[in-house]
């Protein structure tokens, strides 16, 4: 019997259910959501804190998912992610992409969120813009951080993608645990490139 409840999410994970733990639905997925809490932490106090609480939110949301297998950390975790993105967007350049449309997508997202492909496809066009946004990016100071940032989320997806899509080959290396991990580093560094 799962302790949360019949899982009742659009999108599954290759970490067996419930296997660690009675209480813990995917205990490695879940254990390194915590990374985004983490990486967010030493940011609460400087010009981006709105997006600092956001990771932490994010986070949260990761955890809650990945706990429980429901509908409900599902729709905390994805909406997080889609509001960190937005808000990173909004800090490169408030007049272009201004806080106002994050309420649209949100409700664009929260109408199909049974319907995964639909956050995936919001998710991946603002991954697009924040790419497209840092190749502005000049110095080479902030170069470094941004390649840093590109690579990190570059690795963490590849690590996604291997985990959803031959999970029977990976399920022993917990990848999806390490998309955590890498992405968490990514954004870090974003942190450190839109910190003032």
């Amino acid at each position: 019997m799962n302790y949360w409840g019949i899982k009742d999410t659009s999108v599954s994970f290759c970490e067996d259910s419930y296997n660690k733990s009675m209480y813990i639905a995917e205990y490695y997925n879940t254990l390194s959501g915590s990374f985004y809490i983490c990486v967010a932490l030493p940011f609460l106090n400087t010009n981006i804190n709105h997006i600092a609480l956001c990771s932490i939110a994010l986070g949260i949301g990761t955890i809650c998912l990945h706990l429980t297998q429901r509908y409900y950390g599902q729709i905390m975790d994805e909406s997080a992610m889609l509001s960190l993105c937005y808000l990173i967007l909004n800090q490169i350049n408030k007049h272009k992409y201004p806080k106002k449309i994050l309420i649209f997508i949100l409700l664009i997202y929260i109408q199909n969120y049974r319907n995964f492909i639909v956050f995936l496809c919001i998710f991946t066009f603002n991954i697009f813009f924040i790419i497209n946004e840092s190749r502005n990016i000049k110095s080479s100071r902030k170069k470094f951080k941004r390649n840093l940032f590109l690579a990190s989320m570059g690795f963490g997806t590849l690590l996604w993608f291997l985990d959803q899509l031959y999970c029977e080959y990976v399920k022993q290396y917990y990848l999806h645990a390490y998309w955590h991990f890498f992405t968490s580093i990514g954004i870090a560094s974003g942190f450190t490139l839109l910190r003032n």
